[in-house]
């Protein structure tokens, strides 16, 4: 990047101000705390073109097959792999909401499928062509099994009104009960095998955080899928407890929460930061770019993770840094080790807005002004005589470029206040709220309330980009690409040009589940944060 003349600044008019900001017997499991439905889809979609990963941790039912592990939740349906020891999925049908009935769950040896009991019929679902089907029956489920003698029937289900078969296909015909009925395993079963599975149950809460938590489904491994029991719970995904073994392994999949405050692309995967709610704490998780592999990142045991709320990650050497309402927090995820910078440790206010991290220098935007990272004691002020709250922050070389509610300002070395160009204070349209900074290469990029600016790393003038339309809602992210720029507003997302309005715009509720909070890119995949979970669309959706 080309530095500008110092001739070139001004000190600014005036400060920016304030503001902003049973029978299946006891598989029949009832009264588990489901994770929020997803919105109603516009289109069928594929896993590959758009995935939906949120709070998985509720889980309805579980089966196993020989080879794979089948786990329902009330907005997603995933397959573990104990063999390749990853996940596939998540597939959701398109009335998503159905999942949300789901009361049990059988593996048909027959075809790889899994049939997906509910309280006035069934899903089935084979992942092997991604297909779905299903039905109802008339009145409430109380028995569900497959017939050993009888394998091509299909899925046997008791209703106060005798027995039908639900056929492949979504039809259901009266007919006679199983001869020899096989029916999914229950927690109860799962206790009377392994009595170690209740004597430990207190070591749920160290999983869970002291959260009160309980067994809510179980499955017999078999095969390929190993010598114990697959149990679901209320609140700590997925656990298998070998036969023999004092403690559970958690099978993690999906996030610790269904809002999504922040993501950050690292290597082989994006980080997530999901904020606290009633039923969830704070977490930072690694999500897989293929989806097979996950990390939470909880905190201590005592504690947890020291915020409420996050606005930005970023990512420098080995650590994570995170923006959040209680500081700047930085992990280690090798480790775990968490470290927080907050007024203490040089911060001008603890709710810090924005991170910015170049060539290893990492600057902080508060809502009281700006903070450079020195050392391992913490940040010291940048620009101190500037108060103000500021919105977005980028580095370049020597500059750090600011963005506020009155504009685009810089703070260069050895002065103490932030500085605007002469080349906004000409043109009073340039001077509106920057609400993100960005670089595309040497280009800087901000993000005004309706538009892109961009400013000539040659000779340091702004031009303004055209209107972005309405589509995406209120404006607040930017992030660069490899074919282009991409825009986040609370309700889409879209692509853009530096002299090019939105294309392809994504939105709620129809394309996301959710209000939209942040973005992230890497070489395949757009990355949208919600408050309903983290989006994962394929690049090519948005054109080129």
């Amino acid at each position: 990047m080309v530095e500008p003349r110092r001739e070139e600044w001004k000190g600014r008019e005036g400060k920016p101000g304030m503001g902003h900001g049973l029978s299946l017997s006891l598989l029949l499991l009832t009264g588990a705390a489901a994770a929020p439905v997803l919105a109603a889809q516009t289109r069928d979609w594929s896993p590959e073109d758009r995935a939906v990963i949120g709070d998985c941790s509720h889980i309805l039912a579980v089966a196993a097959s020989q080879d794979q592990v089948f786990v329902a939740t009330a907005s997603a349906l995933l397959v573990w792999e104990p063999r390749s020891r990853s996940w596939r999925g998540p597939w959701q049908p398109r009335n998503a909401a159905a999942l949300g009935e789901v009361i049990g769950a059988l593996a048909d040896p027959l075809d790889g499928s899994v049939w997906l009991v509910r309280r006035g019929g069934w899903l089935r679902f084979d992942p092997a062509i991604q297909l779905w089907d299903q039905g109802t029956v008339p009145g409430a489920v109380l028995d569900a099994a497959l017939d050993e003698r009888a394998p091509v029937a299909g899925l046997f289900l008791r209703t106060a009104g005798g027995w039908y078969t639900a056929q492949r296909g979504g039809i259901a015909l009266p007919g006679a009960a199983p001869t020899r009925p096989v029916r999914g395993a229950t927690t109860a079963d799962a206790v009377r095998d392994n009595p170690a599975i209740q004597a430990n149950s207190a070591s749920l809460l160290s999983l869970t955080r002291l959260r009160n938590v309980r067994y809510t489904a179980a499955a017999r491994a078999q095969g390929f899928t190993g010598r114990g029991w697959f149990l679901g719970t209320s609140g700590a995904g997925v656990l298998f407890f070998p036969d023999g073994a004092a403690f559970p392994e958690p099978l993690l999949f999906g996030l610790p929460g269904d809002a999504v405050d922040a993501v950050f692309a690292g290597t082989g995967g994006v980080w997530a930061v999901t904020e606290r709610t009633p039923i969830a704490d704070p977490g930072v998780s690694y999500v897989a770019t293929n989806l097979g592999q996950f990390q939470w990142l909880m905190g201590s045991g005592s504690t947890g993770l020291p915020f409420a709320r996050a606005r930005r990650i970023v990512g420098r050497e080995s650590d994570l840094w995170v923006a959040t309402d209680g500081g700047v927090i930085r992990l280690t995820p090798r480790t775990e080790e968490v470290s927080r910078y907050d007024e203490g440790r040089g911060l001008p206010d603890p709710r810090v807005l924005d991170l910015a991290q170049r060539r290893g220098r990492i600057v902080a935007a508060t809502v009281h002004g700006l903070a450079d990272y020195t050392d391992s004691t913490g940040f010291r002020p940048l620009a101190p005589a500037f108060t103000g709250l500021v919105q977005a922050v980028a580095v370049g070389g020597d500059t750090v470029w600011v963005g506020t509610s009155q504009g685009l300002l810089a703070s260069l070395p050895g002065e103490a206040d932030l500085l605007e160009p002469d080349a906004l204070r000409e043109t009073p349209a340039m001077r509106g709220a920057v609400l993100d900074l960005v670089w595309r290469a040497d280009t800087l990029v901000a993000l005004l309330d309706d538009r892109l600016m961009w400013r000539d790393p040659r000779t340091g003038r702004f031009t303004l980009g055209p209107l972005l339309g309405s589509a995406p809602g209120r404006l607040h992210t930017v992030v660069n690409g490899r074919s282009g720029l991409y825009v986040a507003g609370d309700r889409g997302v879209g692509a853009a040009g530096l002299a090019t309005s939105l294309r392809r715009v994504f939105t709620t509720p129809g394309d996301l589940p959710g209000q939209v909070t942040d973005l992230a890119v890497d070489d395949d995949y757009l990355w949208v944060a919600t408050l309903r979970g983290l989006v994962r669309f394929r690049l090519d959706l948005f054109g080129s």
